[in-house]
């Protein structure tokens, strides 16, 4: 996955990471620097992004809510992490599911 980090106009202490997904949509989720959160997006084809601390965690977890809530039965999904360099020099996780087979958009 090729991810776009940037600071949105007049936020310097954000981080928005998004891609362009194949589905057509341009998901994005935002970091906001030095706190213990994590953003996310959830994309209708069924791929996820976390950017933020512990994001590979929270990723988990989600989808696990997700699948005790019936939600997402269908889909397999494969897991992977990267980090991101902020506008301000930091670098930053972001964990992304992807299913093994997308939901038409």
């Amino acid at each position: 996955m090729e991810f776009i980090a940037r600071s949105p106009k007049n936020q310097p202490d954000v981080l928005e990471v998004r891609y362009d997904c194949a589905c057509g949509c341009k998901p994005g989720a935002r970091y906001r620097r030095g706190t213990l959160e994590a953003g996310h997006e959830h994309c209708c084809c069924g791929n996820v992004h976390f950017v933020g601390a512990q994001a590979l965690e929270r990723l988990q977890a989600y989808l696990a809510e997700r699948r005790a809530a019936g939600q997402d039965a269908d889909l397999a999904y494969t897991l992977d992490t990267q980090q991101v360099r902020a506008p301000w020099g930091e670098e930053v996780p972001v964990a992304f599911a992807q299913p093994d087979t997308p939901r038409p958009h």
